[in-house]
């Protein structure tokens, strides 16, 4: 009997296997075990209503803002994400607020007695879906934990699927070409299902318009003059909200009068949407992003210096099965390497080799993200941004973001 959110959080982590902490040994491809789990629990996601997300980068963000518009539109809507920056129940919210602390107590509390052999990823998807059901939820936007075709989410039947891009991403598990990638992701597209798509190149295109014609799936892709209508927006956010927008006018729900800037404003309001340029309270001109991969820092550096930075300093962490060898590419003026708490960051000796095959210059190391914000500040020059950058567990130590986090949820 577990007897508190802290004693069920702790019995989650320990018996289930978390691919937040411990990488590619808790990855359960495959929907067997979720169909199972499922099926005990009276399956629930048959009285749901979904929009499914995947893609490399931005489906948080889509997925963030088509929950805001809905909620506009005065929809009770269910919100599924991963990971979590700082508690579990940010991964599970109705309107912007998290699961309740007796809501996954007494979840945990039914699983113990299953008996069943599952991941942390499925175990967390069971109780979103029971609680969406619950509470009565019109409709639940969800998430993708990796990949699409056999990522646990994709035991569902949605109303929409929605796949933002195509990056080089998780290659041990979806694959080492952008084609192949694209194929995993395109397994979500299902049978007479309406599938819009932010891909813009020709041949990854064409992956997802071969799979939703065999499907009987109508295929479109994001459409809209994101440049002009959406100037107020950075960049990488502009396809993004774009897609939510369209997202919406393929359920037949009128668009007109939506706002993406002030949408994106109170994102983290509407949602609790955090970590994709935040701009830091404490700080001027220091902003947090999750950026994990190429493309994704690629795009934060473009739409950083759209804002009119320059001079720009990284206090940056990544995984250890990340490659780090984009970052060459990445014209910054200064580097601070730090460490994260989480089992898998690169540490010490190894981080230290990896950046020094990297021939980067002006290189600088701390012992935390948060050593690492104050030394960029010690060496900020007069007009320079700093981003803090890398994983979404390098943001979660942050200090700021941690109080950023723990006060929007009260």
């Amino acid at each position: 009997m577990l007897n508190n959110y802290s004693e069920a959080i702790t019995w989650l982590f320990q018996q289930f296997p978390s691919y937040q902490n411990i990488g590619a040994a808790a990855y359960k491809p495959g929907l067997a075990n979720t169909q199972h789990l499922l099926e005990i629990l009276g399956n629930p996601e048959n009285n749901l209503r979904f929009i499914h997300v995947a893609g490399t980068n931005g489906k948080g963000s889509t997925c963030a803002f088509t929950a805001s518009f809905l909620q506009q539109k005065g929809y009770r809507v269910g919100l599924f994400t991963s990971p979590h920056l700082v508690d579990f129940r940010e991964r599970i919210r109705i309107n912007g607020r998290p699961i309740p602390e007796e809501q996954v107590t007494d979840f945990c509390n039914t699983v113990v007695q299953f008996g069943v052999d599952l991941s942390f990823f499925e175990i967390t998807l069971g109780m979103a879906l029971v609680y969406f059901e619950q509470e009565g939820c019109e409709y639940v936007v969800l998430e993708t934990g990796m990949g699409g075709r056999l990522d646990a989410t994709n035991v569902v039947t949605p109303l929409v699927s929605v796949i933002t891009n195509i990056g080089l991403d998780h290659q041990a598990f979806l694959g080492n070409s952008l084609p192949e990638i694209a194929g995993e992701k395109a397994g979500i597209i299902k049978q007479g299902v309406p599938v819009i798509c932010g891909e813009e190149r020709l041949e990854l295109q064409e992956v997802f318009r071969s799979k939703a014609a065999n499907l009987n799936a109508p295929m479109q892709f994001q459409h809209r003059n994101v440049h002009t209508t959406y100037d107020e927006l950075p960049l990488y956010q502009r396809n993004n909200a774009a897609l939510a927008v369209e997202t919406l006018g393929i359920l037949n729900i009128p668009t007109e009068s939506l706002d993406p800037i002030s949408t994106w404003k109170n994102l983290f309001l509407d949602t609790g949407f955090l970590g994709r340029l935040t701009p830091s309270i404490q700080f001027p001109k220091l902003y947090y992003d999750a950026s994990h991969n190429a493309a994704g820092m690629e795009a934060t550096l473009k739409a950083m210096r759209s804002m009119g930075a320059e001079k720009i300093t990284i206090v940056f962490g990544a995984s250890n099965d990340k490659n780090l060898a984009h970052l060459t590419q990445a014209k910054v003026d200064q580097w601070v390497f730090c460490e994260f708490s989480n089992a898998r960051s690169y540490r010490g000796k190894h981080l230290q080799e990896t950046v020094e095959k990297l021939s980067l210059t002006q290189v600088h190391f701390a012992a935390d993200v948060n050593q690492g914000i104050e030394k960029a500040l010690k060496l900020r020059q007069e007009d320079s941004t700093i981003l803090v950058t890398g994983s979404f567990f390098l943001l979660s130590d942050c200090h700021e973001i941690r109080r950023m986090l723990l006060q929007g949820d009260q």
